[in-house]
């Protein structure tokens, strides 16, 4: 009986390490796909769509960039005649309101 403990302990360990090598594989499919491989096939369908952006560097792609961007677009652009637009469509010049008829 003493014999048999070593040899189930040894499997288990074995059956625990392969588990936990899948894992490190999955993790490491599942980041590869979600970090390179979607962001190229997204970067190649707008490319086939004439939509080009700036030049990615390595770890951050163009983040940097796309940032910038976004900054300067708010400075140019104000939000205020949208926004009172939006809050103030549904009603009429009678005070009535237009939702749901």
């Amino acid at each position: 009986m003493k014999e048999i403990q070593p040899n189930i302990m040894e499997a288990i360990a074995k059956v625990f390490i392969s588990l936990a090598l899948l894992g490190a594989f999955g993790l490491f499919f599942r980041l590869y796909n979600a970090l390179v491989v979607k962001p190229e096939k997204l970067r190649s369908t707008m490319r086939n769509q004439g939509i080009s952006g700036p030049p990615l560097s390595f770890l951050l792609g163009n983040i940097k960039e796309i940032k910038n961007s976004q900054s300067k677009w708010l400075r140019t652009h104000s939000l205020t005649p949208t926004t009172v637009l939006l809050l103030f469509s549904p009603f009429s010049s009678s005070g009535e309101t237009n939702i749901g008829t």
